[in-house]
């Protein structure tokens, strides 16, 4: 690196410069409460045209916390922010719902199907055949569905559910 670009990094830029002079300017203003409301004003207007690590170099957060304009920004925000998250929750519990009522409509409709074949292969059921079967998770009601076509009796499907 040339001696220019060495003495260029070590000045500060022309933005630098002219908030550093408002910065100056806010902090010879005597009155303390409009020194603050300046201050904020500055700080908000300073984000039209800087990055927020030029103006925080310069001003602090803490002097918006008096403003309107900031403390209704912040309210607005906060509210949309709310909003977002209540409309997403309930897509969430929309489309949870929705899959927890399929998996209760496919378990209902299996054990439906079942209990109706099974008197058939295995003649009437025990209200404890019937109680485990009502029992069993999709997965194997789908397994009873399959292996009730080669029971022969009652004893097949009780050794199937191992009663």
């Amino acid at each position: 690196m040339g001696t220019g670009s060495a003495a260029a990094a070590a000045k500060p830029s022309a933005d630098a410069e002219h908030l550093a002079l408002v910065a100056d300017r806010v902090a010879a203003i005597k009155n303390p409460v409009l020194q603050k409301e300046i201050a904020g004003g500055c700080h908000l207007l300073a984000g039209l045209g800087f990055s927020q690590e030029l103006i925080n170099a310069y001003f602090t957060m803490g002097i918006l916390d008096d403003s309107v304009t900031y403390q209704a920004a912040v309210a607005e925000y906060t509210r949309r922010g709310r909003l977002e998250g209540e409309r997403q929750g309930e897509e969430r519990g929309l489309q949870l719902g929705l899959n927890q009522g399929l998996n209760q409509g496919l378990q209902q409709e299996a054990q439906s199907l079942v209990l109706r074949q099974l008197p058939r292969r295995c003649g009437q059921l025990s209200h404890e055949q019937e109680l485990a079967v009502r029992a069993l998770p999709l997965e194997q009601l789908e397994a009873l569905a399959e292996s009730l076509l080669d029971f022969d009796g009652p004893e097949a499907l009780d050794a199937w559910l191992a009663i």
